[in-house]
């Protein structure tokens, strides 16, 4: 199976990566890192989950053949966004809080 990360996905998941870096920075550094390491690994379980069963995550009924899927607890406040162009290829579109306008950040 094929990975294909679009920019957007990974901008985002860097933007992530450092708001939780920075989000516990002035009560200790050493616990921002760590909860940084985590969501990182957390949306790495998560895309090894979407990898292997694509079909698991809910369509996204903004935008035909999307679908989408919240990363592992206790990071679910998260949604990762992928496609399937064909059977051998999963393309990540997007990570973001679901707090957010999705329709239109979701393109």
């Amino acid at each position: 199976m094929n990975w294909v990360r679009r920019d957007g996905f990974v901008t985002a998941l860097r933007e992530g990566i450092l708001w939780y870096c920075t989000a516990q920075q002035e009560h200790s550094p050493e616990a921002a890192e760590l909860l940084a390491q985590r969501f990182a690994d957390a949306v790495d379980h998560t895309l090894d989950k979407i990898v292997r069963r694509p079909t698991s995550g809910v369509v996204w009924p903004h935008r035909q053949g999307y679908r989408f899927t919240l990363v592992k607890k206790p990071f679910d406040r998260w949604l990762i966004f992928y496609r399937q162009p064909d059977p051998m290829t999963i393309e990540f579109v997007d990570i973001t809080r679901g707090e957010r306008d999705l329709p239109k950040r979701v393109r």
